[in-house]
């Protein structure tokens, strides 16, 4: 399969749209195990383009590492929505 198509790469390309639109809008991300994280601003988010991860920090110092293989869904963050 040509990189393009790859799953890994279409969703870091809709991650980096993501975090680059104006204005930002927050988002979850889902994982195959069913588990959410919150991405409220730009900056609780950081991509790793050779490891495949991205890693997803929460204001208390705690981190999510997500391989991007099980991220199944990007959906926007609504106003009284928790990650969970």
């Amino acid at each position: 399969m040509p990189p393009e198509f790859n799953q890994n790469t279409i969703m870091l390309g809709e991650l980096n749209q993501r975090l680059n639109a104006a204005p930002f809008v927050p988002f979850l991300i889902v994982t195959s195990s069913g588990k959410s994280s919150a991405v409220p601003t730009p900056d609780h988010l950081t991509i790793t383009r050779l490891l495949h991860e991205v890693f997803v920090e929460r204001d208390d110092g705690s981190a999510d590492a997500i391989n991007l293989f099980h991220v199944v869904a990007i959906e926007r963050l609504g106003p009284m929505q928790k990650a969970g």
